[in-house]
């Protein structure tokens, strides 16, 4: 899929034989009392035990688990019937349609054994139940993971669009929290929320008192400009005026200096950095480590994905449809001659930052990368493979043996910046729309005529020259020992570019895009890019 979530099937990947031995079948059942969990709905929030060996579910007043009628749209009157058999429990659709897992469950005639911690969706957007096997009396509590994971199952099949989700996420987080939880749990959460207004408090604080010296300082300006407009009225032969206009002169004259150098900093840097920055594209499948199949889209009779609640595709090893491949874009840098770049964790293993797709990695599905890099000037791309990645903060290290003495690494900073310092920051914001839309409309309509693919599409705008990155001057704002904070603008995409000061040394790398507040951005400071790299040089010396 791509940035925005939108699943896509092609890549650099070898097409592996589609395999038709038959469906697979996953038979696993808890021991103990069946019970459902409504996460949402008119019953949301409460347990029901299953006594019987079958349960019906829908509107009609003869079913087991009953919704009243009118209460949700999507529930039918004899909708799906819950039954236990030798295997386990299993879920079989009647009137009406039933997802397991974001998945639907087979027809009439078919049957899914359900395991603890499975999640029925009763019709698209009803109402959510977690099946349970308990063989003691449950909590009076829910735990916090609990709790965020109820949360988290309510909003994924709260709509199809992420809006939506996360405003079900939102309402039901802290109802929950508040109604479901422990007492403890409750008043550690409720001073966690003083401690953040308390928190903001101080910073509206800050930015008050930050005005009130700007309003000075102006008023000071003020007096300034009457006390040289006073100095018109002596005489232009005085010694003492001829002396303070000579030394306004010289102020003058550094201060200009001083802007001609810094213009001319900002344009060195870019000039210099810019075809050490590349433009990273990857796509990952999923592969079962068992049989080696890759993981394939379900088709529907028009030879289109079927997708699933939520807007996921769903998926299947069997059959002989294109691989399910989740595809993405980002920045790195030349950290060293022999072709090391420095990029962020979430670019190098990108699956653990999608939880999307959180379900085939719970299967334990062996995810499979395709990952290369594109430098600015050359049409060719290179291959990337993974070095390291750090455990605390979201910075990882590469490697393009192929770029070994051809391009000149950027140097390191000996420290972090200062608040206020003001800084450059280098890469490939927005990904291939950005370029896209730098490329002009006479070549993108050309290179649309051909119906090009992901990656169809920058080795298209490679070839054509169009892979350059961008650089925009922001000013630093905060430094903490895990993050600069600052205000150069860039977005989704331009993650893992360097954060550059204008003597051309990296001093952050991007990390993180504060959406909602447009006047920050996060980098990972050079102090962890040193770390790493020293972590190498130790395991490349160890014998």
């Amino acid at each position: 899929m791509g940035p925005d979530g939108s699943p896509v099937i092609k890549g650099p990947f070898p097409e592996p034989a589609p395999d038709r031995s038959g469906q697979e079948s996953e038979t696993s059942s808890g021991t103990g009392d069946a019970v459902l969990l409504h996460l949402s709905g008119p019953h949301r929030g409460t347990r029901q035990h299953l006594t019987g060996s079958e349960a019906l579910v829908g509107t009609t007043r003869h079913a087991i688990v009953h919704f009243p009628v009118g209460s949700d749209p999507a529930v039918a009157s004899h909708h799906a019937v819950l039954m236990r058999g030798a295997g386990g429990w299993s879920v079989q659709e009647e009137d009406g349609q039933v997802y397991l897992n974001s998945a639907d469950v087979p027809g009439l005639h078919g049957r899914e054994t359900l395991v603890p911690g499975d999640i029925l969706e009763i019709g698209s957007g009803g109402p959510v139940i977690r099946f349970l096997m308990e063989t003691r009396a449950p909590p009076p509590y829910k735990s916090m993971g609990d709790t965020l994971r109820d949360c988290v199952d309510c909003a994924r099949h709260g709509g199809e669009r992420f809006p939506a989700r996360l405003a079900v996420f939102l309402r039901s987080l802290p109802r929950e929290l508040f109604t479901r939880t422990a007492p403890r749990t409750r008043f550690l959460v409720a001073g966690l929320l003083l401690l953040l207004i308390a928190s903001v408090g101080t910073l509206t604080a800050y930015g008050l008192r930050l005005e009130r010296r700007i309003e000075e300082e102006e008023r000071r300006s003020l007096g300034v400009a009457e006390a040289l407009s006073a100095l018109t009225d002596l005489p232009a032969g005085d010694p003492e005026l001829r002396a303070l206009v000579g030394d306004l002169e010289d102020v003058l004259l550094q201060r200009i200096e001083a802007l001609e150098a810094l213009s001319e900093a900002g344009r060195r840097v870019v000039t210099t950095a810019s075809s050490s920055v590349v433009f990273m594209q990857g796509g990952y499948q999923f592969i079962d480590p068992d049989s080696e199949r890759v993981l394939r889209l379900r088709l529907d009779l028009s030879g289109e994905p079927r997708m699933g609640p939520g807007g996921m595709p769903l998926t299947t090893f069997e059959g002989d449809g294109p691989p399910f491949e989740a595809q993405f874009t980002g920045s790195a840098w030349l950290v060293s001659d022999d072709g090391l770049l420095v990029t962020n964790r979430h670019i190098a293993l990108p699956w653990n930052a999608n939880p999307r797709v959180r379900q085939f990695l719970d299967r334990d599905l062996r995810p499979r990368l395709a990952l290369l890099a594109y430098i600015p000037g050359e049409s060719e791309p290179v291959d990337v493979e993974f070095v390291t990645a750090s455990e605390e903060s979201d910075l990882a290290i590469v490697r393009a043996p192929d770029l070994a003495g051809r391009l000149s690494a950027l140097p390191l900073a000996a420290a972090s910046p200062v608040p206020g310092q003001t800084i450059l920051v280098l890469g490939y914001p927005a990904g291939i729309n950005a370029l896209l839309a730098r490329s002009g409309a006479m070549f993108v309509d050309s290179l649309m005529q051909r119906r090009p693919d992901f990656w169809d599409v920058v080795r298209g705008l490679s070839e054509a020259g169009f892979i350059r990155p961008l650089a925009t001057r922001g000013i630093v704002g905060q430094v903490t020992p895990s993050t600069v904070a600052y205000d150069a603008e860039t977005t989704r995409g331009g993650s893992g570019g360097p954060v550059m000061s204008l003597d051309g040394k990296v001093v952050a790398v991007t990390f993180a895009v504060l959406a909602e507040f447009g006047g920050s951005n996060l980098g990972v400071p050079v102090e962890e890019v040193r770390r790493l790299l020293a972590n190498i040089a130790e395991d490349e010396a160890a014998p």
